[in-house]
């Protein structure tokens, strides 16, 4: 399925909670909020064609497939890109969105239909490239090209209070992503590190250095359970990590709200041989049952969508390669992937050809 209507490159897809609505982000300046006309027959199924299924790179008429319906479009808060979007997660009623005018919008529909602006939370210098809600809808987390993660408070009523900012990374954060399970923050670098952080009695600080990329940690993914994280890099590796006991020698270059207090392990390596071009994003699925860790779907710039089953092992952790979709998005680099959270085996991803596309994997 693809859903055709925004005049830019997409950045970022996002569902929400119920996994029956999905929202977009573009450099046109939009966000957009799809959905099937029918989600009870569409998610059993009962109405997908063919032609629903079908990729034809050549094709520019493209519109959006008939099973799925652009349901509201936002467009009147950003002056730039919109980069980030995400649902918040608990009742999925309001949504963030982050933009290279260096501002976050809020949108809610308390007392409508469609969204409207309650908040703008400024303080980035400029380009803002990710948005996060914390699983409890309480903390939101932005990251910038200012090297700064932010992190605010909701109060209600479209009140956010920064409660912290963040400087350890040397260079542009790509992504902020929340543990699915813990106070835990993980950010992204340009500096080809990631960093976890966590509170200690209103106090922000960086708990772990994780190291390992040789290039810009572009994103990264939870498993469900939370026992590990998947990263991805302009290295063309994905690097599946554990937690470990801490080391208390830290690094010497840490920055000085570093306190060692988490430490990460390399658990497993997809190796730099299976993506010919940097990889931009990675979504990981629910488990299908209790043998295995899940599904790992990655977005690439070879234009290529690939899917590895994670299954823990005598041996360790094993990411094997599923199957490959390649020109996923014509000749255009894959800039996001994500897992339905609720309807197992459906896959949304967007690319630089303006087009959103809905797959679907058997289990």
């Amino acid at each position: 399925m693809h859903c055709v209507g925004h005049e830019g490159r997409v950045w970022q897809v996002s569902w929400d909670a119920t996994g029956t609505r999905l929202a977009t982000c573009s450099g046109d300046k939009s966000a957009r909020i799809w959905a099937p006309i029918s989600p009870e027959h569409f998610y059993s199924g009962e109405t997908i064609s063919t032609e629903d299924m079908q990729v034809d790179s050549d094709n520019d008429d493209r519109k959006t497939s008939p099973s799925w319906q652009c349901i509201e479009i936002i467009d009147n808060a950003h002056k730039r890109t919109v980069r980030s979007i995400a649902f918040e997660p608990t009742q999925s009623k309001a949504l963030a969105t982050a933009s290279f005018d260096g501002t976050t919008a809020i949108w809610d529909t308390a007392d409508s239909s469609t969204h409207e602006c309650i908040a703008t939370l400024e303080g980035h210098e400029n380009e803002a490239k990710s948005v996060a809600w914390s699983p409890s809808g309480q903390l939101l987390a932005t990251c910038g090209r200012d090297k700064s993660v932010w992190i605010w408070e909701s109060n209600g009523e479209g009140d956010f209070d920064c409660i912290s900012v963040l400087m350890e990374h040397t260079q542009d954060v790509k992504m902020v992503l929340w543990h699915p399970k813990e106070d835990l923050l993980a950010s992204f670098s340009y500096d080809n590190t990631i960093r976890v952080w966590k509170e200690d009695d209103d106090d922000w600080f960086s708990a772990a250095t994780i190291s390992g990329h040789t290039s810009t940690v572009w994103a990264g993914d939870f498993s469900a359970n939370g026992k590990y994280l998947a990263s991805v890099s302009d290295d063309r590796t994905v690097r599946v990590w554990a937690q470990r006991a801490a080391n208390e020698e830290g690094s010497a270059n840490a920055g000085f709200y570093y306190r060692p207090d988490l430490s990460y392990e390399c658990m497993a390596m997809v190796p730099d041989s299976v993506h010919t071009r940097a990889i931009y994003s990675v979504s990981w699925s629910e488990p299908s049952s209790e043998s295995d860790c899940g599904r790992l779907a990655t977005g690439c710039g070879d234009n290529t969508v690939r899917v590895f089953k994670v299954t823990e092992g005598t041996n360790g952790l094993d990411v094997a390669l599923e199957c490959a979709q390649e020109h996923a998005h014509g000749l255009s680099d894959i800039n996001c992937v994500k897992w339905n959270p609720k309807h197992k085996g459906w896959l949304a991803t967007c690319g630089d050809d303006g087009v959103v596309r809905i797959w679907y994997m058997e289990p």
